[in-house]
């Protein structure tokens, strides 16, 4: 080999070497990205008069591992559909007082003991005004507490609206990111240019989709990654779609105005669109978490209307009046006995006290068919009935956070294993580094010799 020859040689190596550094470096200063894969040299050695040549650089590769990457974008979407599902089981739960793990009763049952009380202590004593008044007081209260709670529709529902115009503009968002990084990728890569740090950026574009609606991802030769929910609906590509949300109908739409509801069937999207779901199927469904809403307010409803009929029936008269509504409906002490308490016929508060403990409700009447709510008890009290109501949100909110935490847990290792394959250990990259010092080192030796000798012919040839 000529000293010329040699000298492009080890010139070559200097270039790969710094190339390779430049790599391993990288990975080091990413370290703690998590949106940051490992990147890798791959090497070539070409050949020539059939004697090899100084290796040269023939791409700079990502680490992959596309199985882990899917299962990990499917954990999200659990993991984003079991979480908002817990956080608006609790939110009403807590409307109940149900969250309380002390033991002792909700507002709303103490309020109807007071109430109880009340009728039982008029009935021992039926010509205290005093404790008339104090009836109607307490009946007033226990109505109060009921409507208080079926006020709160419109706060609970304007939190779901919120919370799914804000994920559909984070979609949009990322899928024109998405198809931006696309055109970005392929040009790099028609290029000859490495694309491993804008795959990277993409990857955490679907990222934050995931969590929103499950996802599939389709990657083509030229580099362009096609994104569709989970079943078959298409969010970016070469060019992004707009999603938008009506809350008329409770239903997405694309940009041409296709109803695509059920393209986004899981992730957080989805249980924000079945807690709002009012449709005859949603009520009919065994799942709490579809129609939530809408049989929340119903089971509010049977309550006041039961106590309204309970009540009324033994009093011989209306001393509750119900009044069904769209939103919810309402229940009022008449207007004759809160002007004047004097006017309560004291004569029948046993009967009306026992009647509260002792008559019976239907399955028909605690769920009716009119308006279901999800509770399947039968035989039970107004009282039993508050108590069923109770445990039915408690009981959703403990499944509902217990299978997010499940979640949450699945997800985690499911992202470390994920990390482990793709993600950078700082070891491994210094002692690569080491390596390549060395390396760059003797190359270096080498030149010098290479030039010394160059000089000594010089020297020679004068």
């Amino acid at each position: 080999m000529s000293l010329t020859a040699a000298l492009n040689t080890a010139v070559t190596g200097l270039a790969t070497i710094q190339t390779q550094t430049s790599v391993v470096s990288a990975n080091i200063a990413n370290a703690q990205n998590a949106n940051y894969t490992r990147k890798t040299v791959q090497l070539t050695t070409p050949t020539a008069g059939g004697e090899p040549q100084a290796a040269l650089v023939a791409a700079v590769t990502r680490a992959t591992a596309p199985e882990f990457l899917q299962d990990y974008y499917d954990t999200m979407a659990d993991y984003g559909q079991l979480s908002v599902s817990a956080d608006r089981a609790r939110a009403l739960a807590e409307a109940l007082g149900a969250d309380d793990t002390s033991g002792g009763q909700t507002t709303l049952e103490s309020m109807l003991t007071n109430f109880e009380e009340a009728l039982k202590s008029l009935e021992a004593t039926p010509e205290d005004t005093a404790l008339k008044a104090l009836v109607v007081q307490r009946g007033e209260e226990l109505a109060g507490e009921i409507n208080r709670m079926a006020g709160l529709r419109s706060s609970l529902q304007t939190q779901a609206y919120d919370d799914i115009g804000t994920g559909l503009e984070t979609l949009n968002e990322a899928s024109k990111n998405i198809a931006k990084l696309n055109a970005q990728i392929v040009s790099q890569k028609a290029a000859g240019y490495p694309t491993g740090d804008l795959e990277d950026l993409r990857d955490a574009e679907v990222t934050k989709i995931s969590g929103l609606v499950g996802v599939r991802t389709v990657t083509s030769e030229t580099g362009v990654m096609t994104v569709y929910t989970d079943s078959g609906t298409q969010l970016a590509g070469s060019r992004a779609q707009t999603f938008s949300y009506d809350a008329t109908s409770n239903t997405i739409s694309n940009g041409n105005g296709d109803n695509v509801t059920a393209g986004f069937r899981t992730g957080s999207l989805r249980a924000n669109v079945n807690y709002l779901d009012t449709s005859a199927a949603a009520l009919a469904n065994s799942d709490g978490n579809v129609g939530t809403l809408e049989k929340f307010f119903n089971q509010l409803d049977s309550l006041a209307q039961n106590i309204a009929d309970v009540v009324n029936t033994a009093y011989g008269s209306n001393f509750f009046n119900y009044t069904a509504g769209d939103a919810a409906g309402t229940l009022e002490v008449d207007a004759s006995f809160v002007a004047d308490p004097t006017t309560l016929d004291a004569t029948v508060m046993g009967d009306v006290q026992q009647a509260m403990r002792n008559t019976t409700l239907t399955a028909a009447q605690v769920n009716p068919a009119g308006d279901p709510n999800g509770l399947s008890v039968s035989n039970i009290t107004i009282f039993g009935l508050a108590s069923g109501i109770m445990a039915y949100n408690a009981r959703q909110t403990s499944e509902n956070e217990t299978n997010r935490d499940t979640a949450e847990s699945l997800m985690s290792t499911v992202e470390q294993k994920f990390r482990n394959l793709t993600g950078v250990n700082v070891d491994d990259e210094l002692a690569q580094l080491t390596m390549l010092q060395n390396n760059y080192a003797a190359l270096a030796q080498i030149m010098n010799a290479i030039n010394e000798m160059f000089d000594q012919v010089i020297a020679i040839g004068s």
